[in-house]
């Protein structure tokens, strides 16, 4: 899911008086956003030697790791729909229009979602490694099944929330493709990676999942791939994927399209940015103009740039640009 950023109205908040018997009392003291305020604001974390070092460690943080050991959107998506899962969702009514589409159905759909996947695990003997667990949605599935979960994420607020609901459960800080292989070499009789190998190195991981998979083991995906070249840089593209497959010695056992049933989540997701994100940031913008001309005038490239941010990620969503351009798909994978 997707955060759309819109302007916040700031003020300071003046402490209460206790100096006197009356009793205390919040004055909000409204502050003049000015382009002087945001030059001298500016100005004074740039040019003072003692606010450089945090500076620097802004630019560092954001390199793959920093994004996704700590991910507000990820966390922001957990506290919209607290079920513990992150991903699309399996709707039974691939038909059902946007409008129809509750937060409550998108959860259900997420439940079902899990459910297909715990219902592929036939080794209930051997450790289940759920790779890319997100909030642990899964994790408690597979707990109420009576399997043994283990928990991967490089994401501090999923590993902070996976720790405190289940705090027996193995634990794997980072990722897939950086887990210590001494420590795990055929360690797990399934492995599952739902909506999270998309995100992950595909020769490396691949590589990784031979290795961590004991003999005969099963490797259980679901996730969006390509099917065009010239589609949207997000997911694998298939034929490069099947290709990695078959190059490695892997076969693909089973394999269901279920395109059409997580398109529901995702028109409702397209709905919600056309209807409420983009004009909420229009107005916000003009506002801005408005009340704050001189301001508006110096972040007319940064509010172009945000916008344009904006759209890309609706077309993300887009349903029809998504049923075009990629496909989802539910695989059973094995070695030859």
């Amino acid at each position: 899911m997707f955060i759309w950023a819109i302007w916040p109205t700031l003020a300071l908040t003046k402490r209460p008086d206790i100096s006197t018997s009356r009793p205390a009392r919040k004055d909000f003291i409204k502050t003049k956003i000015t382009a002087g305020f945001v030059a001298k604001s500016v100005a004074s974390r740039l040019f003072f030697p003692r606010n450089w070092p945090p500076f620097l460690r802004c630019f560092r943080s954001r390199n793959g790791a920093g994004k996704a050991a700590d991910d507000a959107s990820l966390k922001l998506y957990g506290q919209i729909l607290p079920g513990g899962y992150l991903n699309y969702g399996y709707s039974e009514d691939p038909g059902i229009a946007p409008e129809k589409t509750s937060l409550h159905s998108i959860q259900q759909a997420q439940v079902r979602y899990g459910e297909r996947l715990a219902d592929l695990v036939k080794d209930r003997e051997n450790r289940v490694l759920d790779a890319g667990c997100g909030m642990g949605g899964l994790v408690g599935l597979l707990l109420k099944r009576g399997l043994q979960p283990t928990a991967l994420t490089p994401n501090r607020t999923q590993i902070r929330r996976v720790r405190g609901d289940f705090p027996n459960v193995p634990m794997i800080e980072g990722k897939l493709e950086e887990i210590p292989l001494p420590e795990f070499r055929q360690a797990f009789g399934t492995v599952i990676t739902s909506e999270s190998f998309q995100y992950m190195k595909l020769p490396v991981a691949l590589d990784v999942i031979e290795k961590i998979l004991k003999p005969g083991g099963r490797w259980i995906l679901c996730d969006y791939f390509r099917t065009t070249s010239a589609a949207h840089k997000s997911g694998h593209l298939w034929t490069d994927f099947t290709t990695a497959l078959d190059q490695r010695g892997w076969r693909i056992v089973s394999e269901q399209d279920i395109t059409a049933n997580v398109l529901p989540t995702i028109a409702f997701v397209h709905m919600f940015g056309q209807r409420f994100g983009l004009p909420v940031a229009q107005f916000a913008t003009e506002r801005l103009e408005r009340k704050r001309p001189a301001l508006h005038f110096l972040l007319q490239d940064v509010i172009g740039e945000l916008r344009g941010l904006m759209q890309s990620q609706l077309d993300v969503v887009d349903p029809v640009i998504f049923a075009r351009e990629k496909k989802y798909m539910t695989l059973v994978i094995e070695r030859k």
